[in-house]
């Protein structure tokens, strides 16, 4: 039986320039679904956002939108509030991130524009200071997080990032590759934590 309780999804508002972007993600929202995990992600109704949500809602997910008044102002046009099983809406982004981060078992970054690398930066720092300890997927799809990747390398190969931090987060090719890594991280957890009791 799987691990994975809830998986948070940050990603872009957009659809971005290739469909298989649009496509992934609505697949990945009925994997969640099919397994029983919950998706918790920024509620908002366009671009790969809105096609996580409609995967996870048309294969009988469970979905938690999370955002801030501002946002949801922009990003609400194909998301009613009455869709979402939760719905949470907080003064600043600082807030709406941290909860998101504490009610998720686990992180997913799909393609997305500065909102979802800010996120992406975030969560890794907080994984670097033993803050928080959730796995952290990127999916990598057509090699769209290539760059982010080589930024990451190059900031190791100049002393700003120690090399034992490179392993912070997982770079996967598909959503298929998604469930099954972070339900194996997920075990380690919990094996470590049982060893430590």
């Amino acid at each position: 039986m799987s691990t994975i309780e809830s998986i948070c999804v940050f990603c872009g508002g957009s659809d971005g320039n290739d469909p298989v972007f649009k496509q992934e993600a609505y697949r990945l929202g009925q994997m969640l679904a099919r397994n029983n995990t919950k998706l918790i992600f920024g509620a908002g109704g366009t671009g790969l956002m809105n096609a996580v949500f409609r995967g996870t809602k048309d294969a009988g997910g469970y979905v938690v939108g999370v955002t801030i008044k501002s946002l949801f102002d922009v990003e609400k046009p194909d998301i009613s509030q009455e869709e979402l099983d939760e719905f949470m809406i907080f003064k600043r982004m600082s807030d709406r991130k941290v909860y998101m981060c504490k009610q998720a078992s686990a992180m997913c970054i799909l393609p997305g524009g500065l909102g979802t690398l800010d996120e992406f930066f975030e969560i890794m720092t907080l994984r670097q200071l033993n803050i928080s300890r959730q796995p952290i997927v990127l999916v990598n799809i057509n090699g769209f997080f290539n760059p982010v990747k080589i930024l990451i390398d190059s900031f190791i190969e100049k002393g700003f990032i120690k090399p034992k931090f490179a392993n912070l987060f997982q770079l996967v090719d598909t959503v298929d590759e998604v469930l099954p890594y972070i339900d194996q991280e997920l075990r380690k957890i919990s094996q470590n934590e049982d060893v430590c009791e």
